[in-house]
């Protein structure tokens, strides 16, 4: 088993949920790492093919991680339901886990209860396949409330090692399992001018805006995997905030429609996950309060392919 230096998940925890401190970094780390797909994805690309600029100005390519290049997957399970449909997944994971490239470490993290690490980034891949069937499936569902700090926890990750980082919840998540009350119960059942009841999802949407801002300041990709698409409106609804906070990071979601769908829909993510590119990429020692970013073929070519990229990040006020 071979460990990944300088990569520990419960430090990264601990410091992200640690106030920022007020000094400005230092010049050497005045870098960002974008998630870039060229598609169609057998495509070869080198840091030569591209230009780069940030906020309409040129910007300096440092370095291009490649497919080939090393890669951690924060892996976050969500299960709290349906063992017909968790069953399959957990086998599903153990056999893709197991045939991901010697290069690729694989963290795991529970969100139930509270953001937990299950076992820091490792190519150890027996031990977490017993951690995923071991992992119990109750209690309230976590994915809302974790999300920001895991994808905060994965920009710490890359900035303490040279790696792709992708996040990757597994959830079989039901929009009134979670803590909080996201429902909009009605107040006035006999007043028709309630807003509650012309609203019933008002909650999922507040929440769902407040997430996105808090991704924003992020900048590693987001993949979710439901494994069980609810019919109900205010799931329909809560599924599709699900899809725009993944896709506002460059990833994308997934809703699985029968059992036999889970497995084929984790092969084609994973296989997404890792065909990813990282584009590094010098900033200003006073950066913008937001980055709008665009990456173009420097020799222009209809018949060139489509770069697909986190086009705008915030960044947090130190």
């Amino acid at each position: 088993m071979r460990s990944l230096p300088a990569v520990l998940l419960a430090t990264c925890l601990m410091a992200a949920a640690a106030p920022t401190p007020k000094t400005a970094p230092p010049a050497h780390e005045s870098f960002l790492s974008i998630p870039l797909w060229v598609e169609p994805a057998d495509t070869k690309l080198a840091a030569t093919d591209l230009a780069a600029f940030v906020n309409n100005q040129p910007a300096t390519i440092v370095k291009l991680l490649t497919p080939e290049s090393d890669l951690v997957l924060l892996m976050v399970l969500d299960l709290t339901g349906d063992l017909a449909f968790v069953q399959p997944a957990k086998e599903s994971l153990v056999a893709e886990i197991d045939k991901l490239p010697a290069n690729t470490w694989v963290g795991l993290l529970n969100a139930q209860g509270g953001l937990s690490v299950l076992t820091d980034p490792t190519d150890d891949r027996p031990s977490v396949a017993a951690l995923i069937q071991s992992l119990p499936i109750s209690g309230k569902a976590g994915l809302l409330d974790t999300l920001e700090p895991v994808a905060t926890l994965a920009g710490d990750v890359m900035r303490k090692a040279d790696v792709r980082v992708a996040v990757l919840y597994i959830t079989d998540s039901d929009v009134t399992n979670y803590r909080e009350d996201l429902t909009n119960p009605v107040i006035n059942s006999s007043d028709p001018h309630d807003l509650s009841r012309r609203f019933p999802d008002s909650l999922i949407r507040e929440r769902a805006a407040r997430l996105e801002r808090q991704l924003a300041h992020t900048s590693a990709p987001v993949f979710i995997m439901h494994l069980q698409y609810r019919p109900s409106g205010l799931n329909q609804s809560y599924q599709s905030a699900l899809g725009t906070l993944a896709e506002s990071t460059a990833g994308f979601a997934v809703f699985c429609r029968s059992t036999g769908a889970i497995p084929e829909e984790i092969s084609n993510m994973l296989s997404y996950i890792r065909s990813s590119y990282f584009v590094k990429l010098a900033l200003p020692l006073k950066p913008a309060p937001a980055f709008q970013l665009r990456l173009e073929w420097k020799n222009e070519d209809k018949s060139q392919p489509h770069l697909a990229y986190r086009a705008r990040i915030l960044v947090k006020q130190r």
